[in-house]
């Protein structure tokens, strides 16, 4: 069985926290990563949003095509 998604996400979340207090960083050197980082999610956030529309749109085409012979 896989593990559920909301134990997956506290898991990174703080497995983040603590890479974050173990680099010894200051925390004004730790805000542009982690926007940065916020920045690369978000753009793959949004591709894989597009992909998901295309392959479903492609999936409703298809299945009306099968419908339709």
């Amino acid at each position: 069985m896989n593990k559920p998604a909301n134990l997956l996400v506290e898991d990174t979340k703080e497995e983040l926290v603590k890479v974050i207090n173990e680099s010894g960083l200051p925390p004004f050197l730790v805000e542009p990563i982690l926007k940065d980082i916020y920045n690369q999610v978000t753009v793959l956030k949004q591709k894989e949003l597009e992909e998901s529309k295309k392959s479903y749109e492609e999936s409703l085409k298809k299945e009306k095509e099968v419908q339709h012979e």
